[in-house]
């Protein structure tokens, strides 16, 4: 094993770690510093969005609280993002003297019997059969490193050490990944995903299980480790399985490299003296492990201090902003279930604003025709009646024509509450299709959200149309009587011309009867369509239309401030992007400004990083040494045409490129290029399209 030294390449790279881890925490002080100030103006400008609603709203406040309750939500959430973030940071600082190694992998990986032989410790913590000995972080320092153990994953009711582990990884520099040669389970994919998005750097080590506490054991394995331990099938087998769970996980096999060891064999060669002691140390390859640590130091110790430090700012950031694109296309989702909704009101108000009237009148006619009908028999009956005034006001009450008239404007009244209660449903049954598909189909970085809050303040319908009372507040056939109170005539027959004059008489009266009657269904028609524009049209129909405008230009503003915010988000993410890929071009070239201002980075950690740029560059064997160093594909683009360079982020992929609109791009290409094109879950392609600003729709031929 190398040895670390005074004035060593070892020492001296630790030495450049340090001072970079100091210059790096400073810069992502300042970093989080500018997101909070972001934030913080987001969360002004919502809350101005709703103090302008809330003068135009209505009174209930139902809508203004349904606004409040989600800039609520978005606080909640980023308070949470703002403590881990945190306290992240905290650790971060505690360690800024310390290149940190971390011991990963599932619980019995042989984790603390590996940190227990590079400490020579005593073996308290080395675990027996199945029990879980590491249940807390524990930190020692080997070789100017700090190791860190960790709790496994994989354990039953574990789910607290994994958590712990999860938080350790993000201020580690290198992991190595502990692995059982029992088996390689798929928890190991899980925990390879989650690793290889934080973009550490893995040194994967396989843990040869096999006892060697009895004497004979040892001599068998000292005699033939190759046949006894280290069997050549065994270890191709293990790495085939983790190529292919590290491939699913986004991780090159190519580049993955295991090293075998036997981690019992390295801590008995710590109390064993002698020969037997130095024997077991050869057999156990501990050295390899140990020498690639060193190696990686030396090679890219301060690269790797730059990551941690900048990555997991970039981790932070990225999920801030998750939070506000995910409330930002539910708040799409909302408006446009809301915006339909406005669209079938209104319509549905201009049906019944041209209906209602004519059914109005309908009624009116509906219950004066039975009076109408029996004026002629009244007028026989009573035309010589002293008392025919009287006759006529308990004839006209035998039918009832009030409540008739009121029971008609009672019926369309209730009608309109429940068209509006039954739209109001309808409405809500769109929303909670929408939004539970919506939950179900967004699974990835950020927390899920309360979407029943939403729902139930998005009722801003049902509270406008329940808190009317109908009836209270008016009464507009409660005159009918008096409208149709006619006085009648006394007249004075003559013997001679009776008959002739009581005919007269009798034409005359009902045509006067007639007339008035006629005057007062005109009269109530005039009131009740002056009613229902007064008491339903103006103070409930109108209400809900402008409440639910209103809504939806609150929830536009909602959206514009959060797409600003993310803007603004984006424009952070690329100013901490290109203060990595500038450092990392520092520390391999010694020269400072040798990269071209970028115009646009889209990059994945440990995927690819293409970077848009104006000036002439040409420097490919740096771009070479800082993908390797990166561990990910670097690729320069001139910001040119379109179509060029889509070809050449596709070189000898793509047949053909056809642009129908500014932003529009049909990408034609063999069969047996698609899925090269298209990247591992759909990567490539998503960042060519971020890249060049625009839609690729892919066709093969």
């Amino acid at each position: 094993m190398k040895e670390a030294v005074d004035d060593t390449p070892y020492l001296s790279s630790l030495q450049s770690c340090n001072r970079v881890a100091r210059e790096e925490y400073t810069a992502v002080q300042g970093y989080f510093e500018c997101c909070d100030t972001i934030i913080e103006a987001l969360r002004k400008k919502l809350q101005g969005v709703i103090e302008l609603s809330s003068q135009t709203l209505s009174e209930d406040k139902m809508v203004e609280d349904g606004l409040t309750n989600m800039l609520q939500d978005l606080e909640r959430d980023y308070g949470k993002l703002l403590s881990k973030r945190n306290a992240n940071l905290a650790k971060l600082k505690r360690s800024l003297d310390c290149f940190n190694v971390m011991l990963f992998g599932r619980t019995m990986a042989g984790k603390s019997t590996i940190r227990e032989a590079i400490t020579r410790g005593d073996g308290q913590t080395i675990g027996k059969g199945a029990q879980r000995t590491t249940r807390d972080v524990k930190e020692y320092e080997w070789n100017n490193l700090r190791i860190i153990d960790t709790p496994g994953f994989g354990a039953y009711n574990g789910q607290e050490d994994t958590r712990i582990a999860h938080e350790i990884l993000e201020q580690s520099d290198v992991v190595l990944f502990m692995l059982n040669s029992d088996s390689i389970q798929e928890s190991t994919f899980v925990e390879l995903d989650h690793v290889h998005k934080l973009n550490k750097p893995l040194i994967f080590v396989l843990n040869m299980k096999k006892d060697l506490e009895n004497s004979g054991n040892r001599r068998r394995a000292l005699r033939s480790p190759e046949k006894y331990i280290f069997k050549e099938e065994d270890i191709q087998g293990h790495t085939d399985r983790l190529k292919n769970l590290a491939g699913r996980a986004g991780i090159n096999p190519s580049t993955v490299r295991i090293i075998p060891i036997h981690a019992q064999a390295a801590f008995l060669a710590t109390v064993m003296k002698g020969e037997e002691g130095s024997q077991l140390h050869e057999l156990s390859r501990i050295d390899q492990v140990l020498n690639a640590l060193i190696d990686e130091v030396e090679g890219n110790g301060p690269i790797r201090r730059v990551q941690t430090f900048l990555d997991s700012s970039l981790h932070h950031l990225d999920e801030q902003s998750l939070l506000i694109l995910s409330q930002r296309d539910r708040l799409t989702k909302l408006l446009q279930q809301y915006e339909s909704s406005f669209t079938r009101i209104s319509q549905w108000k201009v049906k019944t604003l041209r209906d209602a009237p004519r059914l109005l009148s309908k009624e009116v006619d509906v219950a004066f025709k039975p009076l109408v009908d029996s004026v002629a028999d009244f007028v026989d009956d009573h035309i010589e009646d002293e008392n025919a005034a009287v006759a006529w006001d308990r004839h006209y009450k035998s039918f009832k024509i009030t409540k008739k008239v009121e029971r008609s404007i009672q019926a369309l009244a209730e009608q309109v509450v429940e068209e509006l209660q039954d739209f109001n449903r309808e409405m809500n049954e769109g929303l909670d299709i929408t939004l539970s598909f919506e939950v179900a189909h967004d699974g990835r970085n950020f927390s899920e959200f309360d979407f029943k809050r939403i729902n139930g303040w998005g009722s801003a319908i049902t509270g406008v149309v329940s808190a009317i009372a109908f009836f209270n507040s008016w009464n507009p056939v409660g005159w009918v009587a008096a409208a149709v109170g006619i006085l009648f005539i006394t007249f004075s027959f003559f013997s001679d011309s009776r008959a002739k004059k009581l005919k007269e008489a009798k034409s005359k009266q009902r045509h006067a009867l007639l007339d008035d009657i006629e005057k007062g269904k005109r009269k109530i028609k005039a009131n009740l369509e002056s009613w229902f524009d007064t008491s339903i049209y103006r103070a409930v129909i109108v209400p809900v239309e402008n409440n639910l405008s209103l809504l939806c230009q609150a929830i536009n503003g909602f959206i514009s401030e959060l797409d600003g915010t993310d803007s603004q988000l984006y424009t952070l993410r690329h100013e901490i992007n290109f203060r990595l890929l500038n450092r990392v071009s520092y520390i391999i070239k010694k020269q400072h400004f040798v990269l071209p201002n970028a115009l646009k980075i889209v990059r994945i950690p440990g995927y690819a990083c293409y970077f848009l740029i104006s000036d002439y560059f040409r420097n490919s064997e740096l771009l070479w040494a800082m993908s390797n160093a990166m561990r990910e594909k670097i690729i320069v683009v001139y910001d040119t045409g379109l179509d060029k360079k889509i070809s050449h982020l596709y070189r000898g992929l793509v047949e053909k490129i056809e642009i129908s609109e500014q932003d529009k791009v049909s990408m034609f290409a063999q069969k047996r290029n698609i899925s090269k094109i298209i990247g591992k879950d759909h990567r490539r392609i998503k960042m060519v399209a971020a890249l060049c600003s625009c839609e690729i729709t892919l066709v093969a031929i």
